[in-house]
């Protein structure tokens, strides 16, 4: 369960004065924070725990946020943390004797041990800025400690390749924060960090810094990634799959082994659960039941009846039906998944 937390209902006086508590509470450090705009200060935040992770997405008036040697001393959480600029101008991180300017849609590594500053949106005048922050134990980071200080304040893109997938899990994290259940949560949470070490190390010298279990998890999560956005590729195989990630079909056949899978099963269920979709989608009425099989890579229609109504009980035809019965077609709105939801969970400022 997240939570939201917003200024607009308060006094003008007191809105900045509640964005320098909120701030230290997202990082789960002590922060200093300033803006030239604080007559005029607004936020929406929304954060969650996902195990000890903590996912955060704001819309904000640009600000300055120190983290000082003073409060340091104070407390050390030990804990990093990734921030990715959503929409805006961007921001300046400096830490470590470095100053990265991160672009929308980049993203970087801090460190709440050692000092920094990141001006968000520095460029943006008044206007709101929008970012996530991904929080966590230094020790979560699968990584040797001692390389941690060469990769922060260094702007990552997020693409291609490594870098998108990073970025969508990042988002992914902050959209379906209210929707995971504690096993999802920690196993989307691990599997954020094991892509995002794959990430990081080829800003030091390769992958020789990602352990083999680190590196495997992180081939995983981008062979399923592969395979949500080649759905409808009917042409979508095994072979193909592992000649486009450089492995042998054995190796990609051992991988979903050892989730207790197999590479044909999981793709014909994420195939089966799109086809679902849109089925009960009301702005896909009008689509023939072959016209949805085939979209999502079925190219037999009595084959893709046959497997839909063992998987659901119904054929797909009478599905569609019974589901606009038990709910009104003019009640129904269209469902949303992560392909169709915005970067942002926090309601427009």
């Amino acid at each position: 369960m997240s939570i939201l937390i917003r200024n607009d209902h308060l006094p003008e006086g007191e809105r900045f004065e509640c964005w320098r508590e909120v701030a230290c509470q997202v990082r789960l450090a002590a922060v200093e924070v300033e803006s030239d705009h604080q007559a005029h200060f607004r936020f929406a935040l929304r954060y969650s725990d996902l195990g000890a992770t903590r996912v955060s997405v704001f819309t904000v008036t640009p600000y300055r946020v120190l983290r000082t040697p003073k409060l340091i001393r104070r407390s050390d959480p030990e804990r990093l943390s990734i921030g990715m600029v959503l929409r805006g101008h961007g921001s300046i991180v400096s830490q470590s004797g470095r100053q990265a300017r991160i672009p929308s849609s980049a993203f970087t590594l801090y460190d709440n041990s050692r000092p920094y500053t990141i001006d968000l949106a520095p460029a943006t005048g008044a206007g709101a800025a929008r970012g996530l922050i991904l929080n966590f134990p230094r020790t979560l980071l699968p990584l040797p400690p001692d390389k941690v200080n060469d990769l922060t304040a260094l702007t990552m893109p997020a693409g291609p390749g490594i870098g998108a997938l990073t970025a969508r899990l990042l988002v992914q994290l902050t959209t379906g924060m209210d929707h995971y259940t504690p096993a999802e949560a920690a196993r989307l949470s691990t599997a954020a960090l094991d892509v995002l070490a794959t990430r990081l190390a080829h800003e030091l010298d390769g992958d020789r810094w990602v352990a083999p279990e680190t590196h495997r998890r992180a081939l995983q999560v981008r062979i399923h990634a592969f395979i949500q956005q080649h759905l409808g590729d009917p042409d979508l195989t095994p072979a193909a799959i592992a000649e486009v990630h450089h492995i042998s079909l054995r190796l990609l056949h051992k991988l979903f082994h050892e989730q207790g899978e197999t590479v044909a099963g999981w793709i014909r269920a994420r195939r089966l659960e799109a086809c679902r979709r849109d089925l009960i989608d009301p702005t896909q009425v009008g689509l023939p039941v072959a016209a949805v099989a085939a979209r999502w890579g079925f190219q037999n229609a009595i084959h893709f009846s046959r497997l839909f109504r063992a998987t659901y009980g119904l054929p797909p035809r009478e599905y569609r039906r019974s589901i606009d019965a038990a709910a009104g077609r003019a009640d129904r709105r269209p469902g949303r998944d992560f392909r169709e939801i915005d970067t942002s969970t926090t309601e427009e400022l």
